[in-house]
């Protein structure tokens, strides 16, 4: 088997959110998103279809800048884990994800 060499990275984040800080919430992601957007990456947020209050969120970028590196962004993540950092689900809110390149994927 050969291991791949990633080209892109994901990161995904469960977050609880109540309703009646939603609105912080939005500006806080919203300067997440502008800050990855502005060097290239990209951010999206999903909302649960089954309850109200859980988010998934999205933060891809190329593996020859992690947007993790860059102050801006930095700052807006670790905004929204300081406000809205509670955990969910239990064990594991954040996962790393690195990309296969469609080039090096094996059929059976």
């Amino acid at each position: 088997m050969t291991i791949p060499t990633p080209e892109r990275r994901l990161i995904s984040i469960r977050r609880l959110v109540p309703a009646d800080e939603r609105a912080s919430y939005d500006a806080a992601w919203d300067a997440l998103r502008t800050a990855a957007t502005s060097r290239g990456g990209h951010a999206w947020r999903f909302l649960s279809a089954d309850e109200e209050d859980v988010f998934l969120e999205f933060l891809e970028f190329g593996m020859e800048s992690d947007l993790r590196a860059d102050p801006d962004v930095l700052s807006a993540i670790q905004e929204l884990h300081r406000s809205f950092g509670g955990v969910y689900p239990i064990p594991k809110t954040i996962e790393e994800w690195v990309e296969i390149p469609a080039s090096q994927v094996q059929l059976p």
